[in-house]
């Protein structure tokens, strides 16, 4: 089978897979006495991501799998729409259900091998040569005999340096992104706790916080808003509609005239503060968000707060998020199973938690304000050059774009 695209550029070449690339099935028969630390499963590997960013333990690893040394690419054989392709970056040990590819020859460049692999060209075949019906896995026979178009080597070589670029970038925004979300951790819990330029504290069951600061029951400055409405008397209206498709409840859909909308949903009203009271399942924190304008309505599966007393909605905002209230929301649950359980909105109101005059909450939402508007512009970033890399990739592959001679020479 030879991968087809629209018109083959000039110089390109036509290739089996097995001239290119070699399947390494180097065994490790038991990971856990071996003298490697790390598994990596098809778990282990993101759809179209071409690093791999976490990995498991052999200690936990007794079967036999396969080794993969630093520079390999791993290829999730099982599951080809899943695009699970990546290159290592340590010797591990590998799941029995992914190929350790090489590339061979002097055919292909190395560095873009992986980028090939990541193409629309590649998988379009893999997916074509996929066996089975409950779990298609890719045999490397099979693979191995695959005709594809390739560039030259030097053409690779740029193709390769460009995508390679790009990825370091993501990679670049992937670890300021976790920096920025690290620090608003820390200052959201310091900020909460101890204020801004205090230095006489009072001990509470909170812990110790400033002297001027009151210490009261969510009752005292919240109520829980249960109005709500029949969607389907709004049949010329458009809500925005908050739900918890897997618990995810920052997901958020516009639905017109009612649709799908067939029970009866709680109203939103700007400065609201929403909390899901399904148990979170995942890292168990519990998912916290704001209403910002009017006309929403939310799933029946939420706590909707309203502030009873003048005090700033942002820093309720954040207060909602700190470690000390996630805590309570984890003690607070009830129900017989961790998919099901739920917190009680009655309980929650008898939390206890510090509240500063109004101008500080004001001055401590701003600071988390804009911890948030850095993670906000670097998520930002992360996607716009994922987008990008997927989109050069695959027209360069196809042969859509042509990197100019002497471009990248000109690139300082």
């Amino acid at each position: 089978m030879l991968s087809s695209i629209p018109e083959v550029p000039p110089n390109w070449i036509k290739v089996r897979f097995d001239e290119i690339a070699t399947n390494v099935t180097d065994r490790v028969e038991k990971p856990n006495e071996s003298d490697l630390e790390h598994y990596i499963g098809l778990e282990h590997l993101d759809t179209d991501q071409i690093r791999i960013k976490r990995f498991g333990s052999t200690e936990d690893v007794k079967a036999t799998k396969f080794l993969c040394k630093k520079g390999d690419i791993i290829f999730g054989k099982r599951n080809s729409y899943l695009r699970k392709v990546a290159v290592t970056d340590r010797d591990a040990v590998v799941s029995a259900h992914s190929m350790v590819i090489r590339p061979k020859g002097d055919l292909i460049v190395p560095d873009f091998l992986p980028c090939f692999m990541q193409s629309n060209v590649f998988w379009k075949t893999a997916h074509a040569i996929s066996e089975g019906s409950m779990s298609p896995t890719i045999k490397w026979k099979t693979l191995a005999k695959q005709e594809f178009w390739i560039p030259s080597a030097e053409e690779q070589k740029k193709i390769s340096e460009v995508l390679w670029a790009i990825e370091d970038n993501i990679d670049k925004n992937e670890h300021l992104l976790k920096s920025f979300d690290g620090t608003k951790k820390c200052l959201l819990n310091e900020l909460l706790n101890k204020g801004i330029g205090h230095n006489n504290f009072k001990e509470t069951e909170f812990g110790a916080i400033p002297e001027s600061w009151d210490f009261i029951k969510l009752k005292d400055i919240l109520k829980i808003n249960k109005s709500s409405i029949d969607p389907q008397q709004y049949s010329d209206e458009l809500f925005l509609y908050y739900t918890i498709p897997g618990y995810d409840v920052e997901k958020t859909i516009y639905l017109e005239k009612g649709l799908y909308i067939k029970s009866l949903k709680y109203v939103i009203k700007k400065d609201s503060i929403l909390l899901s009271k399904l148990n979170p399942r995942i890292n168990r924190v519990w998912k916290v968000m704001m209403g910002r304008e009017n006309r929403q309505i939310c799933s029946t599966e939420f706590i909707v707060y309203e502030p009873e007393k003048s005090i700033d909605i942002n820093y309720l905002y954040y207060l909602f998020q700190s470690s000390r209230l996630q805590e309570e929301f984890i003690r607070l649950q009830t129900g017989t199973s961790n998919s099901h359980k739920r917190v009680s909105p009655k309980e929650t109101l008898k939390i206890s938690v510090p509240l500063p005059q109004l101008d500080e909450q004001k001055n401590i939402a701003n600071i988390l304000i804009e911890c948030d508007e850095n993670l906000k512009y670097h998520r930002k970033n992360i996607l716009h050059l994922t987008n990008l890399k997927k989109k050069l990739t695959n027209e360069f592959l196809s042969g859509k774009l042509r990197i100019p001679e002497g471009v990248l020479e000109n690139v300082q």
